[in-house]
């Protein structure tokens, strides 16, 4: 993460705090002014207004923002910076007038059937069902986004604009199966081929014989694959224009205030090309069930897009914008509420992992909805929960590191490659979770054993890395091959493994001819075969995955490439009697038919994984021995690290904690006490799913 003075921070803090507050029209006024004392009180420093559309413009051209401009001036009594969404996409209806008077603004899906009206428990106002394609949405749309721009720019306690919350295609929120398809859509995707092709070239591309653009159509099912890929493209540089539109009428009017966009839980293909265009990027994530339910994977996998978000925004800079203090919509029944360390581990990770700011959604419930109660992290009538407490207590801590913020994170050793045109394609086929627990499966693994890793792109720089993990990078994209290429020609120092479905499908979609598409000879192997292991085949004992870091039995079915190593490549992965995985005579390149982690529970096999990185020479910056923790270590602006250290179990942990690097001063910020170190060891006692923060003298 970089400082920019541009990005205004509390004075209190380096790592601004805050939580989602305003849904129009709840909570009610009358209570704001004691809900504001409370926040300022537990020391956050940020509420968030996110009020829709229909509520700001109940008329055309009739704006009423009274209510926002009291937020504004309640917040600036109590010291409070304000963080204002303009939901004008993805969330909440645009204005009910709009949809009367130009019906032809809704989203039409693949049957040519216009959205109907529809609410959910996020939105029991009206859901969204515009289209954003619609000439009328950026006319009517900006007219709003300019007048509250001119309206709050000046204020001295704005400090975020947040301009598309959960950013996705229309078609996506509106629950209208594949995208938009109406008039105005596909006259615009229609200009988008003729500026990206000849009608030859797109004949050839999608292998049609389309005697005149007239005749050319949008697909209308993902098994035509060639030209829905296309479809999709261009769905994401669309987004992206949008985006790119809202950012620009902002900055005209206010260059001052960052303006941002966040996405999703779980990686999505235009996360990279919309995080280009705003100054910082971030995502939604669930709380509860992540420690008590058992399964720390799904932990893991909240500091895996927490790392994703840090790699692909904007000079790394990244904000949790929204940690639920629950998932568990309330209604008329109740479900699993988050536990108070739930939150904190969330707060702790997001800190670890370079984040900019943490919000939490939301502070009151949300009483219009079945949303309430739920997400909340005071009781229905306003007065604190175990979790509000645990959130203030955390506050208090983190302001106690305020010296050592922001953290820096440096470049890692180890990363994942992130293919959003792979998980497209996977997408088409219904397996977009396959491609996401893959993508995540190395990354539970190296987490859990402290090795530092990011997440790149085709698109970014792969130079300093040592191993490069590609996981089901299975569309053969020129920018993918051309990366790969470049690396293994002008970086000898990096080794590469490639999981699972690699280059099996040419750029325009079509299977390979010869896959690894256009790297077959380069990289000396042939695919023979394709078959899964299944749980007769694992009751059998049909499962021993034989590796030169060990044999290990598939514990999940999976699917897997049988390989062939041709010339000097040799096999170095065998099931049963077929190959399933080969290496190139310099080591280099490594690609194994099934992935680390679609055998072993969705996490990537520990022995394996632990073997590929010694492999590649990298050492843990870390070792942890005794009870089980997960160190995260970062560079303090004063200097020396900041070493967390998660314990994600139900019980207390001991453990002694070696560094690799000489260390002869730690101290203890949690207990504000200072350790012995002894041989380069701490010895620490951290308590059941707490997290514990220590500053060493000097870094790896």
């Amino acid at each position: 993460m970089t400082e920019s003075p541009r990005f205004l921070t509390h004075p209190e803090t380096a790592f601004p705090l805050g939580v989602e507050y305003y849904r129009a029209p709840v909570p009610r006024q009358d209570v704001w002014d004691e809900d504001f004392a409370r926040i300022r009180a537990g020391g956050l420093q940020v509420v968030r207004s996110f009020t829709f559309w229909n509520w700001m413009e109940p008329e055309p051209g009739v704006i009423q923002l009274d209510d926002i401009d009291l937020f504004f001036d309640t917040a600036a009594r109590h010291d409070l910076y304000v963080w204002l969404d303009l939901p004008l996409a993805t969330h909440g209806s645009c204005p009910e007038w709009l949809l009367r008077e130009h019906p032809d603004i809704r989203v039409v899906d693949h049957c040519d059937r216009p959205a109907a009206r529809r609410g959910s428990a996020a939105v029991p106002q009206g859901g969204m069902i515009h289209c954003y394609d619609h000439p009328l949405w950026r006319e009517l749309a900006g007219r709003l986004l300019r007048h509250v721009v001119a309206r709050y720019r000046e204020r001295p306690n704005l400090l975020i604009w947040g301009l598309w919350d959960g950013i996705c295609p229309a078609h996506l929120s509106a629950r209208v199966e594949m995208s938009c398809y109406c008039e105005n859509t596909l006259r615009r995707y229609h200009r988008w081929l003729q500026d990206e092709f000849t009608l030859d070239e797109l004949n050839r591309h999608v292998q049609r014989r389309y005697p005149s653009w007239d005749a050319v159509e949008a697909p209308r099912s993902d098994h035509m694959v060639v030209e829905m890929l296309l479809l999709r493209r261009f769905h994401r540089e669309n987004l992206a224009d949008h985006l790119a539109w809202m950012v620009a009428e902002t900055r005209a009017l206010d260059p001052h205030h960052e303006v941002r966009a966040h996405g999703a839980g779980t990686p999505r293909p235009w996360d990279e090309i919309c995080a280009r265009g705003v100054d910082s990027w971030g995502m939604s994530m669930s709380s509860n069930n992540l420690l008590t339910g058992g399964d720390e994977g799904a932990l893991i996998d909240r500091a895996f897009i927490c790392d994703l978000s840090r790699c692909l925004g904007a000079e790394g800079r990244w904000w949790n914008e929204e940690i639920y203090a629950g998932m568990a919509r309330g209604g008329v029944t109740w479900k699993k509420q988050s536990d108070p360390r739930e939150l904190t581990t969330l707060l702790w990770i997001s800190l670890a992992n370079g984040a900019a700011g943490t919000m939490f959604w939301q502070y009151r419930p949300e009483y219009l909805s079945f949303e309430s109660p739920g997400y909340n992290l005071v009781a229905l009538d306003g007065e604190p929960t175990l979790r509000w407490h645990a959130v203030v207590e955390a506050a208090a801590r983190v302001r106690t590191l305020k010296d050592h913020l922001p953290l820096q994170c440096p470049q890692a050793e180890v990363a994942i490659v992130f293919h959003p045109e792979s998980q497209e394609l996977f997408g088409l086929n219904d397996e977009t979770q396959r491609f996401n627990a893959d993508l995540r499966g190395v990354y539970r693994t190296l987490w859990r054993l402290g090795v530092p890793v990011d997440l790149c792109t085709p698109n970014q720089n792969w130079s300093g890395y040592r191993l490069l993990f590609l996981p089901n990078a299975a569309l053969m994209t020129p920018e993918l091959r051309a990366r790969i290429e470049r690396t293994l020609d002008e970086q000898p120092e990096t080794r590469i493994v490639a999981e699972g479905s690699f280059g099996l499908y040419s750029a325009d979609g079509q299977s390979s001819y010869s896959p690894p598409e256009g790297l077959a000879e380069r990289l000396g192997v042939r695919v023979a075969d394709f078959d899964a292991v299944t749980q007769a085949d694992i009751a059998a004992g049909r499962n021993l995955l034989r590796t030169a870091h060990g044999e290990h039995g598939l514990s999940t079915p999976c699917g897997y490439a049988v390989l062939e190593g041709l010339g000097e490549t040799e096999e170095v992965a065998h099931l049963a009697d077929r190959c399933v995985g080969v290496r190139t005579a310099d080591g280099r390149f490594t690609w194994l038919g099934l992935s680390l982690s679609a055998g072993f529970g969705d996490t990537g096999q520990i022995d394996i994984v632990k073997g590929l990185v010694e492999d590649a020479g990298i050492r843990r910056p870390v070792r942890v021995e005794g009870d089980r923790l997960v160190p995260v270590v970062r560079q303090s602006r004063q200097g020396g690290s900041l070493l967390f250290l998660f314990n994600l179990e139900s019980r207390p942990s001991r453990a002694c904690v070696y560094l690799s690097w000489i260390c002869q001063e730690a101290r203890d910020m949690t207990a504000d006490r200072d350790l012995a170190v002894t041989d380069g060891a701490l010895d620490l006692d951290v308590g059941p799913w707490e997290t514990a923060v220590i500053h060493c003298a000097g870094a790896p």
